[in-house]
């Protein structure tokens, strides 16, 4: 584990786990789909069809509570929202031990064989589970990252809904509508056009489905509240903030290694030192500092 100089797992390492989990998760989730657009599930499958990938558009990370030097902690990682582009996975850093899922669905048997609740007592651990998460987060959560992703095939952009749709996991379309021919990720924009109805990409089949459908997409509508910090807006406006040559810089810092680095980086410690000096004799304002 790499630690800082409290002897405290590194903040910077949290973003390297969180590539990790999130590998994890798209790899589970949409393995269908991804074989579908790369033509095959080989290494190298030699079909004739663009490069699949999935990057990271953004990523941010909020550090609640510190994890100490070899303390084990768990990566909880799920979808968080989606639009026409963007999917948003969201990590949760867990102290290890301290939370347990309800039950697990791909795996069944991990789950414990814990004896089954009655309707009351079940229906009062709910009630409590739910006056937690409203009060507070939960204790064992010590940093929570929101990672934003696009799915790509070659440099074709591909809907997150049409992923969900050919991987299984959102409704299909209804057997009584035209549907296009999906053979390729590459073929037309036709095949996403069923992507396009909502940000969602979820389209209302019959009523049977539609109170299934309609709470996914509630889901997904909360959901995107709370991405909303790396959405596009929000992401110009920071980099709006950028004043680049239109206003006065302290100076450059040059980072040097061996005993001329060593000599550099003192001699702007002492230079710091005096202009602190100069700065609290004077109304003269700060400046950045570059890098």
């Amino acid at each position: 584990m790499e630690i800082d100089f409290n002897i405290h797992k590194t903040n910077s390492s949290y973003f390297a786990d969180v590539d990790i989990a999130r590998a994890h998760l798209i790899c589970t989730l949409f393995s269908v789909g991804i074989e579908h657009c790369r033509g095959g599930t080989g290494a190298y499958t030699g079909a004739d069809v663009p490069f699949f990938s999935c990057a990271l558009g953004a990523v941010s990370c909020s550090f609640k509570r510190e994890l100490k030097a070899y303390e084990s902690y768990e990566l909880w990682t799920r979808v968080l929202s989606w639009d026409e582009k963007w999917i948003y996975l969201i990590t949760h850093f867990v102290r290890r031990g301290t939370v347990k899922p309800k039950d697990y669905t791909l795996y069944p048997e991990q789950n414990p064989n814990a004896p089954e609740l009655s309707e009351t007592e079940g229906e009062r651990h709910a009630e409590q589970q739910a006056s937690l998460d409203v009060l507070s987060c939960h204790p064992g959560v010590v940093a929570t990252a929101l990672s934003k992703c696009v799915f790509k095939s070659g440099r074709r952009t591909i809907p997150p809904a049409f992923m969900f749709k050919m991987s299984g996991i959102l409704p299909p379309v209804s057997s009584h509508k035209p549907t296009e021919s999906a053979e390729n990720c590459d073929d037309s924009d036709s095949q996403h056009g069923s992507c396009k109805s909502s940000d969602s990409g979820i389209a209302l089949n019959n009523d049977d489905e539609e109170s299934e459908i309609d709470r996914v997409e509630k889901e997904r509508a909360r959901g995107m509240e709370v991405a909303q910090c790396l959405g596009g807006n929000t992401q110009h406006a920071l980099e709006l903030e950028f004043t680049g040559s239109e206003e006065p810089v302290l100076g450059r810092h040059l980072d040097g290694v061996g005993l001329g680095g060593i000599a550099r980086c003192a001699a702007m410690l002492a230079r710091s030192m005096s202009y602190h000096d100069l700065i609290e004799h004077s109304d003269q304002p700060s400046y950045p500092l570059l890098n």
